[in-house]
């Protein structure tokens, strides 16, 4: 009676399209049985391209273990590298992190306008060159001015997100200027809103000779780069 079960079982299958090897390993059975069995099963050209494809493939049968494998395998070669990327960036000598600094502002900050500045909507980046204004020129949080732009999609969160810099940088909201709301809609919509904290826009207060400077800074590296 069992037999009958499994023979009915296995035609079906073998009516799918499954393979005898496969069948006999599902129902625990000799492959000799299944082929037995399943004699009068007539395959689509379909099915037994399939088959064909399928028998030519070295991964079939192993493939999840062997994509879990590859997985660990980036992983550990991602964090590997990471680690290695911080250890060769290791800690910076006030020259270099003066440089670095003017190499972020070349990127990143304000050029045209009459006060130096920069936005980001990266938290560290912003950190990094409130961090530049402080050791490398000597201001303090009182020289500098804030501005959020945000989404007008994002309204209703204004208050997290203004919390959120104000923790961040260690002052209060009167050094922030009334936040700016962009009112393009967003055609994407995010998995995580949440993780949206706008664009804060970092400004150092009667800077235009600081920002002539700074000018100076960039032209700097912008010879150092023509040298060959």
């Amino acid at each position: 009676m069992a037999k009958s079960k499994e023979k009915l079982e296995a035609i079906k299958l073998r009516s799918g399209g499954e393979s005898i090897k496969v069948i006999a390993k599902n129902l625990n059975v000799s492959p000799g049985s299944v082929s037995s069995w399943c004699k009068n099963v007539k395959l689509t050209k379909e099915q037994i391209h399939k088959l064909e494809l399928r028998a030519k493939d070295p991964y079939y049968g192993k493939r999840l273990s062997y994509s879990l494998n590859q997985q660990r395998i980036r992983k550990e070669k991602t964090k590997k590298l990471l680690n290695e990327g911080i250890k060769e960036v290791g800690e910076l000598n006030d020259r270099e992190f003066f440089l670095t600094g003017a190499a972020l502002y070349w990127a990143e900050g304000f050029k045209k306008d009459s006060q130096a500045g920069l936005a980001s909507l990266d938290p560290i980046m912003i950190k990094f060159f409130i961090k530049w204004l402080k050791l490398c020129f000597g201001y303090s949080n009182n020289d500098l001015s804030f501005r959020i732009t945000l989404n007008e999609s994002h309204k209703y969160r204004l208050k997290d997100i203004e919390g959120f810099w104000q923790n961040l940088l260690g002052v209060d909201k009167t050094y922030f200027q009334k936040p700016y709301f962009q009112k393009t809609v967003w055609k994407k919509v995010y998995e995580k809103p949440e993780n949206y904290k706008g664009i804060l826009r970092v400004k150092v207060r009667k800077s235009t000779d600081f920002l002539r400077k700074i000018h100076g800074f960039i032209e700097g590296l912008r010879l150092e780069a023509e040298l060959e």
